[in-house]
């Protein structure tokens, strides 16, 4: 009679047993919410409630914590196939993909500010998605250099809008709904700002709307080099 292989036991003292997948999940949520360098081995240990030494037996160190966080969170990444002939759509689910992603790990997005990540690191998605995305623009007729110039319009704007309009309505708490808050101008009323004070007189769009714009400014770019061709 074969022998059946034991499965290592999914639990143990009622806590999950270390596994790499957790140590990525629960460094990925850390770095998400408070920056990769909050990502230190006693940090990740003590959320963990591991011992440091335990979670050497999974890992050689810190740098490959920090990649299999970005590997973890590269993966999710998966923006619907591109159709070129439903162009303007598949570049807004381009950016909306984008910004889901940014959106979920807000402060991990600055990990190529915070960390040396190797190339040799990166997740296959962060290749395909961007070739898929240049080869549309090339499908639908712009040449390369156009496409690259609107997938970094498109990267650089979707990046500060994770970070400057999303980031702040994401927490809790934050009530804005004006270009400046009233009372940063009541804290200044000597300042000689009226076109300020009327501006911040009118409601903000919401996020949603606002990303719209940044969207339609992008299509409308890549629509007018269409057009120069």
């Amino acid at each position: 009679m074969p022998v059946t292989p034991r499965r290592r036991p999914a639990t143990r003292k009622g806590r999950p047993v270390l596994t790499r997948e957790i140590i990525a999940a629960k460094a990925l949520e850390m770095a998400g919410a408070q920056g990769f360098p909050s990502l230190t081995m006693r940090a990740l240990a003590a959320e963990l409630d591991v011992t440091v030494r335990a979670l050497y037996n999974y890992v050689e160190d810190r740098g490959e914590v920090v990649g299999l966080a970005v590997d973890l969170m590269l993966s999710s990444w998966n923006p619907p196939a591109p159709d070129p002939a439903d162009w303007e759509t598949s570049v807004a689910d381009y950016a909306h993909s984008l910004r889901a992603l940014y959106r979920r790990w807000p402060r991990a997005l600055l990990v190529s500010w915070d960390e040396d990540t190797p190339p040799a690191s990166v997740h296959p998605n962060r290749l395909l998605n961007l070739d898929r995305f240049l080869g549309l623009l090339r499908d639908i007729g712009l040449d390369l250099p156009a496409a690259l110039a609107a997938h970094r319009q498109l990267s650089l704007l979707v990046l500060s809008f994770a970070l400057v309009v999303d980031g702040p309505a994401d927490r809790a708490g934050d009530g804005r709904n004006t270009i400046v808050p009233g009372h940063w101008l009541s804290a200044h009323a000597d300042l000689d700002i009226p076109t300020l004070r009327e501006a911040a007189a009118l409601p903000l769009p919401g996020a949603d709307e606002q990303f719209d714009e940044v969207v339609a400014a992008v299509v409308a770019r890549i629509r007018d080099g269409l057009s120069a061709d």
